[in-house]
């Protein structure tokens, strides 16, 4: 484990070997950081990368090829594994986690997953690179988790969410941390949702990402922070329960927990991603420090 370095004359950022993880983003101007600080009081980790799960399965297990697999931690295994620092440039950062054998009694595929992050003047792209390296189609889920710094409490911010839309519909978990039937409706003003401690009371907000590619944060006073820009099907937005922690997530998914009840094939999984032998799965998110 440890910690590699990048930077320009606006930002710099530092991403931990394990799990690849981005663990700081400071405006250099005025050496503000923007993560988390992964102080386990409240959530230990600052930007997990979610593979080859999003969420829970409905009882840690999934069926492929008849076959059942149990255990299955939520979220996967990537953000728990040491990859290996495989570039490294001016601007850019490449990090490679190879299938081993730790992992092939849960996931009985070969596959290889690097995860890039690039420095373009005060923009952080994070990119994503699946290759299916086996003989078999590929089935898997991808997501970023990333927890920015809210100090003032969660009160006193908001997230634009750049719509249209006078309210927004969200997904809520069980307590089993699947998907439950149940959704729940937040109004938003011009777009903007207020953010408020008792809104993740009931876990994540689970939110069809159709239409909405870009979210900024911001503090309510009318001053931005940062924004994400992504093309991704699901959103989650998340802050730990009553806790009054002072941080949010925003996090793009290409992938999601099961539904409650959910008994299929692995292949059958809402919003899973399939890869044929020898192909790949290119996806990238963009942080902005405004």
């Amino acid at each position: 484990m440890s910690i590699i370095g990048l930077s320009n004359d606006k930002i710099s950022i530092s991403v931990n070997t394990h799990g690849a993880e981005l663990v700081s983003v400071v405006r250099k101007d005025t050496d503000k950081e923007l993560m988390w600080c992964g102080d386990s009081r409240y959530w230990g980790r600052v930007s997990p990368v979610l593979f080859p799960f999003v969420g829970k399965l409905e009882q840690q297990r999934y069926v492929w090829k008849g076959n059942v697999y149990e255990n299955i931690p939520q979220h996967g295994f990537a953000r728990d594994s040491e990859f290996t620092l495989v570039e490294q440039l001016p601007d850019t950062l490449w990090f490679e986690l190879i299938k081993d054998e730790k992992w092939s009694q849960n996931y009985p595929f070969d596959f290889r997953l690097r995860i890039g992050y690039r420095l373009e003047g005060s923009f952080i792209h994070v990119m994503w690179t699946v290759i299916n390296e086996g003989g078999d189609e590929l089935f898997f889920s991808i997501g970023a988790h990333p927890a920015f710094s809210c100090e003032e409490g969660l009160n006193d911010y908001e997230l634009d969410l750049h719509t249209n839309k006078s309210e927004i519909e969200c997904g809520v978990l069980t307590c089993n941390g699947v998907l439950s039937s149940k959704t729940v409706t937040h109004k938003l003003e011009n777009g903007v949702l207020k953010l408020t401690d008792k809104m993740f009371d009931d876990d994540a907000l689970i939110i069809d990402g159709k239409g909405i590619n870009t979210i900024t944060l911001e503090k309510r006073n009318g001053e931005k922070l940062l924004q994400l820009k992504f093309d991704a099907p699901q959103i989650g937005i998340w802050s730990p329960a009553k806790l009054k922690a002072p941080f949010v997530c925003i996090e793009p998914w290409f992938g999601r927990c099961d539904k409650e009840g959910f008994d299929g094939d692995l292949s059958m999984r809402e919003y899973s991603n399939s890869l044929m032998s020898g192909h790949s799965f290119n996806k990238e998110y963009v942080i902005e420090v405004l």
